[in-house]
């Protein structure tokens, strides 16, 4: 049973009530649906659509990496995720391209965006206002507009939901309102769990207590995860302060696998944590299992952790939220405030002289 006073922790260091944004968002996801499904999609011709591009930096890209991910096997067009200045070369009519800012202000999605209109790909956004809801109003393009207020890392429900209703609208993809729902209802049950500090069963704190002093390397299987590890190593790092770090089976079998042999004094303090999925393949699961035996004598902990829900899109949200709370309580269990990003704040200052 854990010996840290969260209580009176997240009394003193959540200064912007991360907490709570972490409970809301359920209530996020059930809003950002309600916005996808007003968007007036009258000027997209979803016939002509070819491949989808989907623009964003930081906390608004997530979402189009989930949606890349959730669409692997039930989109009849690829699905690219691009976090920079500009779309790729084959970016044209044939294209629709959605770009997220959470604040509309973002320098790279900004330039994306104005470089799909230029090589006349057709064009939808998601945003809380700023720049870019300005300029896609100009131009007649159709905006979800979202709530504003938030950290972008903290405002996914926002983000992702009217992204996946978009892309389900446009035939895009083939899901359900009543599985959306349901993934929904699955999201709610998890927060409750991991909300619930108290809980000796809490599984983000039991994973967060694991982590101070050491440094976290989370895997998982390429194919259905790559977008959670992503999840896990940036909210990690911007919430608790703390470099992680990610791979992919089967790739990292091929390189990384030969890094646990040097400098074993720092490989102990490695924390691994694995996650697996219910739909991970026979020989994905062999090579896990192979690989936690060849580094188990040089890690410092070992934490695996299963996903078994039933809906594919329930598993890998339940993922991500349990990553959000374990940065959340780690930040916690570290004496971190989760909210401020001194060091992206100074960047951006010095890129602005």
């Amino acid at each position: 049973m854990s010996t840290i006073d969260y209580a009176q922790r997240i009394t003193t260091l959540d200064s912007h009530d991360m907490y709570g944004v972490l409970r809301d968002v359920p209530m996020q996801a059930k809003t950002g649906m309600e916005i996808g499904n007003a968007v007036n999609l009258t000027a997209i011709d979803s016939t002509a659509v070819q491949n989808l591009v989907i623009c964003g930096m930081g906390g608004s890209a997530i979402g189009g990496d989930i949606l890349r991910v959730f669409a692997e096997t039930r989109s009849p067009v690829p699905i690219s995720v691009i976090r920079g200045y500009a779309v790729p070369q084959f970016v044209d009519g044939r294209s629709l391209v959605i770009v997220l800012s959470y604040s509309g202000g973002t320098e790279e999605s900004l330039s994306a965006y104005a470089d799909a209109r230029a090589r006349g790909a057709q064009c939808v956004v998601v945003t809380s206002g700023g720049t870019l809801l300005e300029r896609a109003r100009e131009d007649n393009v159709p905006a979800a507009v979202i709530p504003g207020g938030l950290a972008p890392r903290s405002a996914l429900g926002y983000l992702f939901f009217p992204l996946l209703v978009l892309a389900a609208r446009l035939d895009i993809i083939d899901i359900e309102q009543s599985t959306m729902d349901a993934v929904v209802a699955s999201l709610e049950s998890a927060t409750e769990l991991y909300a619930d500090y108290g809980d000796p069963e809490n599984q983000a704190v039991a994973v967060a207590e694991k982590l101070p002093g050491r440094i976290p390397v989370v895997y998982a299987a390429q194919k259905g995860l790559d977008a959670v590890l992503t999840r896990w190593r940036c909210q990690i790092e911007e919430n608790a302060k703390m470099l992680s770090y990610t791979n992919v089976f089967p790739e990292m079998n091929h390189n990384e696998i030969v890094g646990w042999e040097q400098n074993t004094d720092l490989l102990s303090r490695i924390a691994v944590i694995v996650l697996h999925d219910r739909e991970d393949l026979p020989q994905i699961r062999k090579r896990i299992a192979v690989t936690l035996d060849l580094i188990r004598p040089l890690a410092g902990d070992i934490t695996e952790i299963y996903a078994d829900e039933d809906l594919a899109l329930a598993r890998v949200l339940g993922l991500i939220c349990l990553g959000d709370w374990v940065s959340f309580y780690l930040a916690m269990a570290t004496d971190m405030d989760p909210y401020p990003i001194e060091k992206i704040n100074r960047l951006k200052n010095e890129l602005a002289r």
